[in-house]
Order: C-alpha cells, then sequence, then structure tokens
C-alpha cells in the first residue's frame, strides 16, 4: 500500500491521505511521496474566466485514531540534515501552498504530525479520539529551528505556548478556545462515520473560492518566510546528552582558569 493517496471529492477539491498504519509515522521515504501528491493538487489548478488558483487542497488520515504520531524519529535521524533537507520543504510546501489547505485531524497528532497540521490553513478535529501534543519533552529531543519559528507564531499567546512546550496533550474543547482549530465535527455514532471529511469537503468548497485571484501562495509566503528563514539559519540542535558534555567542558576550561 502507497503511504499516501491523492482523490478528488469535488471539482476543485483535491484529498491527501495518509495510508501508513498504524500511526502515520513520517518517514524520509513518506515525506517526498507526499509533498508530490500536494504539488499534484496544485498542478491541477482550474482557469476559469481569466482567474486562477479556486481550489482546495483537504489533508487526513485514513488510520484509525491517528492522524499522524510523528516522525519517524530513528530514520530520520540517519539522513544528514533531515529537517533542513527533507522535512522543512515539505512543511514549508505546505505553508505557502496557493490553494487553500484544511487538516481534516481524524485522531491524535502528535510532535511532527502536529506540526503538520498547523501549516494548513484550516483545521477541523473528530469529536472522537483526538489529542494535540508536541511530546518532544517527554523523549529528549530539543526543536527544530522551523518547528519553533512556526509555533511562535501559530501560538502567540505565552501561557498556552509554554503548555505546549511542556507536553501538554491539548483536548479538542482546549483546542477551539485557544484558536488551534477551528471547529470540532460530531462524528460519533451510527451514520457519522464520515462527517468530518464531509465537513472538510463543504469548507473547501466554500473557502476555496476566496483564493481564485492567484495570489494567495504569495501573501502567504510574505506571512511565513520566518519559518523557512529559521530552517536556513543551521542553528545546531544540542541533545541533552550533548548539553551536558558542553557544560562540564565549560566547567572544566573555568577550573582550569582558577
Amino acid at each position: 500500500m502507497a503511504p499516501t493517496t491523492l482523490s478528488r471529492p469535488s471539482p476543485t477539491t483535491w484529498q491527501i491521505s495518509l495510508t501508513s498504519p498504524p500511526d502515520n509515522r513520517l518517514t524520509p521515504d513518506l515525506l517526498p511521496e507526499w509533498r508530490s501528491n500536494v504539488d499534484g493538487g496544485g498542478k491541477k489548478k482550474i482557469k476559469r474566466g481569466g482567474e486562477w488558483g479556486a481550489g482546495a487542497v483537504i489533508l487526513t488520515s485514513d488510520c484509525p485514531k491517528f492522524f499522524s504520531n510523528g516522525l519517524d524519529y530513528e530514520k530520520s535521524l540517519g539522513v544528514e540534515r533531515f529537517f533542513e533537507n527533507v522535512f522543512d520543504p515539505v512543511t514549508y510546501r505546505l505553508l505557502t501552498f496557493p490553494l487553500v489547505t484544511i487538516c481534516a485531524i481524524n485522531g491524535h497528532a502528535f510532535a511532527g504530525g502536529m506540526i503538520l497540521s498547523l501549516c494548513c490553513d484550516f483545521r477541523l478535529i473528530t469529536s472522537g479520539k483526538g489529542l494535540l501534543c508536541m511530546n518532544e519533552l517527554q523523549f529528549g529531543s530539543p526543536i527544530p529551528n522551523s518547528f519553533a519559528a512556526l509555533l511562535r507564531l501559530r501560538i502567540p499567546h505565552p501561557p498556552h505556548l509554554t503548555q505546549t512546550m511542556l507536553a501538554k496533550r491539548w483536548t479538542q474543547p482546549e483546542l477551539l478556545q485557544a484558536g488551534l482549530v477551528d471547529a470540532v465535527v460530531d462524528d460519533q455514532g451510527e451514520g457519522k462515520e464520515r462527517r468530518l471529511l464531509e465537513v472538510a469537503v463543504e469548507w473547501a468548497n466554500r473557502e476555496g473560492q476566496r483564493v481564485k485571484g492567484g495570489a494567495w501562495g504569495s501573501i502567504k509566503d510574505g506571512l511565513y518566510h520566518d519559518v523557512i528563514d529559521a530552517s536556513r539559519s543551521l542553528r545546531p540542535l544540542h541533545f541533552p546528552a550533548q548539553e551536558a558534555e558542553a557544560f562540564w567542558a565549560r566547567v572544566g576550561t573555568d577550573k582550569a582558569r582558577l
């Protein structure tokens, strides 16, 4: 099974689904294919009466209970400058995509999965099991440069940002109140299984018409250039063991001076 699929639920709406069970881990192989599908939707923009760009892309998952559980960290660390060369180009393409982007969060979105959802223009979330969390603190990882820049933009309220960095597991009501999602969709119960995607398509058909002038991608590039600038800074990331080693090296140097 391909890790992502591209479909077209309406004439001006494309849907990209993560299909990598059990929890849609983001791997160095999955991300380029996922970007290819994003670009595939962009290339099929429709021109009508001299107007470009009417349309939307929906991002979702075919895996029950999970939108994405984040990076496959072991595989990612094996790729030189993984974030700068693999992950960040995907997220920045999504951030500045010329069509409206809607994330239909059907389950949990952790770490890199939460970042992908925050790259979209709109976020809709299931009323079932669905938590958002940046849990890097729990497995001893620093926050990549691009993640930090995006989180500062999306979560401008300092207490909310602090709690996010402390690995808070955001529930749907909390996400809605904080403005991190735009709607919680009641999709639980008999006959409601497809309701989240149905609502996402409704939003896509409505909001997609607003960007038909074709400037939406350029506008977002102006808004979010700090994210890619942070990535290109190449500021080194230090894991806890490296920080400890650097600390003791400094202490040893100071002792030698006494």
